[in-house]
């Protein structure tokens, strides 16, 4: 692939603009919430982290796939390889340990500061399970979008990031507030 600053412009525009609806979706999203927001504040102070780990675990995930299209370590058509899978054992090994992290933290953060009572244990496994769902499905899409970009001749890296961080939002939001409406 030849690069040159009208490419990148040229591919990037189009992506940025897309991803900038897509972040308003989720700003929709979590605005209709607004009741479950305040019966459950704590909840204002969880989603960034938990939107944040999801997305920075996916962008790994879209770095690791586009380098590996790119030096011919796996091939544009999508099947198994080993370097696929491992990439995936990787972000569902790392997503376990995050989201269990983030959980634990976040319980206990919540409680110190008064803002929820929460059950440890349920907390922890709310924010486990609907980080693991987020990961699974983004995952897909990640690996989806990379696979079709690269075979379609465009750059993944000027695509695959900026609408997955963007959809990770929206669908980290989605799962976030459906499993806190679980718990409330």
């Amino acid at each position: 692939m030849i690069y040159s600053f009208n490419r990148i412009v040229k591919e990037s525009l189009p992506v940025l603009i897309l991803s900038g609806i897509i972040t308003i979706g989720a700003g929709l999203v979590l605005n209709s919430s607004e009741k479950m927001i305040t019966a459950f504040p704590g909840i204002i102070i969880m989603m960034p982290a938990f939107i944040n780990m999801v997305g920075g675990l996916m962008s790994v995930l879209a770095s690791r796939l586009s380098s590996a299209l790119h030096l011919g370590m796996i091939h544009p058509k999508l099947h198994k390889t080993k370097t696929l899978d491992r990439n995936i054992i990787a972000m569902i090994i790392i997503s376990l340990i995050s989201f269990t992290f983030l959980g634990i933290i976040g319980s206990i953060l919540l409680t110190v500061l008064g803002l929820v009572n929460t059950n440890m244990v349920l907390f922890t496994f709310m924010v486990l399970v609907a980080g693991l769902l987020t990961t699974m499905i983004l995952m897909a899409f990640t690996i989806v979008l990379s696979y079709y970009l690269f075979k379609k001749g465009d750059d993944p890296d000027n695509w695959v990031i900026p609408i997955l961080t963007s959809v990770s939002d929206l669908i980290g939001v989605i799962i976030f507030i459906s499993f806190v409406s679980l718990i409330i």
